[in-house]
This record gives C-alpha cells, structure tokens and sequence, in this order.
C-alpha cells in the first residue's frame, strides 16, 4: 500500500478540519477518496470519519497517513 503523509502544520486547529482537509487533499490529488488512516497514539481518541479506517501507529504526533487499500 502507498500512503499520502499529511503533516499537521497547525496543533491547535482542531483535529476533525485537519483531518477533512488531508482527506479532500489527497481525493482532489489521486482521483480516490482515502480509506485508510494512520496515526499516533497520541491523537486518542482519534474521530470516527464514515468509510476509513484509522489505525494507531509508532509515529509523530503531527502526521497522518492516508491511503487507500
């Protein structure tokens, strides 16, 4: 699986429009709406976002990485 890393620029804008706005990123850029998400552990609890996956993985607190599976 290839994924996009997203990089949170802005800690303090609140999770859910960081994360809507990677998702919109990476459909407008590949063509196909993401599935699958990964994130740090930190970020718990993570939103639920209808149709993707999120799965808490080893890495920096200002990254996501979205995909498609």
């Amino acid at each position: 699986m290839i994924y996009m890393m997203w990089q949170i620029s802005d800690m303090k804008c609140p999770l859910p429009d960081n994360i809507k706005a990677a998702l919109n990123y990476h459909t407008k850029k590949y063509g196909l709406p993401p599935n699958i998400i990964e994130h740090s552990p930190k970020l718990s609890p993570f939103p639920n976002v209808d149709g993707v996956e999120s799965t808490p993985v080893s890495i920096p607190a200002n990254i996501l990485l979205i995909g498609v599976k």
